[in-house]
Parts: C-alpha cells; sequence; structure tokens
C-alpha cells in the first residue's frame, strides 16, 4: 500500500503467536503530518503475500477494528486498536491480514490504492505449543547427487530441496558440510538458503551448488554430504546425510581398459612381426 502525503504508519508489520482459541488486543499509531484533520475508515482483509490479492472472505479474516472510521487532528497521532480473534476451527499455520487505512475525500471512500496498511502475521499453535511457541516436523530435505565430477578436472554438484507440508511459512536456515570419511581436510560447506526465502504451505525450495576443492583421499574414500537445516520458526534442526562412493570403481576400470589396451597393442605388433618373417621367408 502506498503512504498518503506525508502520513504515516507504525509499526508497518505487526507478528503475533496464538493458540488455538484465544484473542487478543493490537493496535497501529496512525501519524497524521498534514495541518489539517484526517477522517479515515478502517477496514480489514485477508490477504495472500504469494500473489498480492486481497479478500473480503469472512473466514480469512482474523481482525476486527473498534471503530470503522477515526478523526485524527492535524500534526497529531492516533492508536488505533483492533482485536484479533481467529475462527474456533482455524489449522495451526501461518495467516496474514492486512487493516487498511483509508482517507476520505468529500465523503467519498478513496481507492484502496491511496490506502495505507498494517500486515499482520498470525501464527496459530496448539494449547500445548503455547508456552513453547512455533514448532513444527511437518518439512523434509532431501540432497540430490548431480554430478560426481571428476578429480581435480570438473565439480561436484550437488542440489538440496527442502519441501514445506506444514501449514506455517518457513525461513529454512543451516549448513551443508562436504568432507571424505577418512577426516583428510577440513569441511567445504555450504549455506543454506542464503537470501532468507520464505517457503509456503506445499512449496518447494531448491538449490544447486558446487565443490570445486579435491583432495588425493577423495579417490580412495567415501565422501560424505552432511546437513542440519533449521526450519526457521523453531530450534530444532533436521539431520541428512548423503554418502558418495570413492572413485575406485572407475580407477579399477581405468586400470583394465588400460591393461587391455596394451595387451591388445602387444598382440597386434607380435601379428605383425609374425607377418614379416612369414614375408621374409616367401621371397
Amino acid at each position: 500500500m502506498s503512504l498518503v502525503s506525508a502520513n504515516s504508519i507504525d509499526p508497518a508489520i505487526r507478528r503475533i503467536t496464538l493458540a488455538k482459541g484465544q484473542r487478543k488486543y493490537a493496535s497501529v499509531v496512525y501519524k497524521n503530518s498534514e495541518a489539517f484533520d484526517v477522517e479515515l475508515t478502517i477496514t480489514p482483509y485477508g490477504y495472500n503475500p504469494r500473489n498480492d490479492e486481497i479478500s473480503e472472505e469472512e473466514n480469512e479474516i482474523f481482525l476486527k477494528a473498534d471503530t470503522d472510521t477515526i478523526t485524527v487532528s492535524a500534526n497529531s497521532s492516533f492508536n488505533i486498536k483492533y482485536e484479533i480473534y481467529p475462527i474456533a476451527n482455524i489449522r495451526e499455520g501461518t495467516y496474514f491480514n492486512i487493516l487498511t487505512i483509508t482517507p476520505i475525500v468529500d465523503n467519498q471512500n478513496v481507492s484502496i490504492i491511496s490506502s495505507i496498511a498494517q500486515l499482520i502475521i498470525l501464527d496459530v499453535v496448539n494449547e500445548q505449543n503455547d508456552v513453547r511457541g512455533i514448532t513444527t516436523e511437518s518439512y523434509s530435505t532431501d540432497i540430490e547427487l548431480v554430478q560426481k565430477g571428476i578429480p581435480f578436472l570438473t565439480p561436484l554438484k550437488l542440489k538440496y530441496l527442502i519441501l514445506n507440508n506444514s501449514n506455517y511459512v518457513l525461513t529454512p536456515q543451516g549448513r551443508i558440510d562436504v568432507f571424505n570419511e577418512r577426516n583428510a581436510y577440513k569441511p567445504t560447506y555450504e549455506y543454506v538458503n542464503r537470501q532468507e526465502e520464505e517457503i509456503y504451505p506445499d512449496e518447494i525450495y531448491e538449490n544447486q551448488f558446487e565443490v570445486t576443492s579435491w583432495h588425493i583421499s577423495d579417490l580412495f574414500s567415501k565422501r560424505i554430504v552432511y546437513a542440519e537445516i533449521y526450519n526457521g520458526i523453531d530450534s530444532n534442526p533436521q539431520k541428512v546425510e548423503l554418502e558418495i562412493n570413492s572413485y575406485l570403481p572407475e580407477i579399477f576400470t581405468l586400470a583394465i581398459i588400460l591393461i587391455i589396451s596394451v595387451l591388445g597393442l602387444k598382440y597386434l605388433n607380435q601379428n605383425k612381426g609374425k607377418s614379416k618373417k612369414v614375408k621374409t621367408k616367401k621371397k
């Protein structure tokens, strides 16, 4: 929402956690920086941050303002109170509403585009988690081998995927370490979700990264990929491990090919030598 002239609100975003069945009062301060009084309408809407759509559906609105209209005197502030009351059968998860504050001009409501609004983020937890706050194990992490790489020539390529099976908005974080089972060198690590992107329910976050460092021991021992992933709303990590086989099979295969090639060349050379001797005797 755009600002109306120099007027402003504080805070612009409020995040609240409630257990099922609870209600709570909150507020937003509207500051009128104009030299005249401003009449405003207060309207709550449901909000979808994925597509920026607003909704007037009653089952999506969990806000109730104390009043529909207010008048704020010139160069003064007004504390607008509202109640947060999620519906009784609401699922645990993250929900979004906006409280729009719209000026009235000539007794006509102007377009909502000229409004300013506070974003309210509501995290609903069950009664048992009310003390601990938000927590969920409903997400899964997977690490995939994209390209094993050729030692000292091409990099190892890995991809990690995080699926949000919960009804909360997650901001995954964590670290992925890559090392070999002999611990012959310090791990190479990749930080997860550096941009702190949010994952909405039923969405998948995925990212690919490369490991360019190699050690001679990687030829003969397994490489281990170990990850600790946090969902961004509690402190319980999800641990994932992937093993990448050593290059011994490739080395043995290459050795066999070389041996066969050498023996083949030796056999051909011997046959050529015999052919020359036979031709010489005939002459």
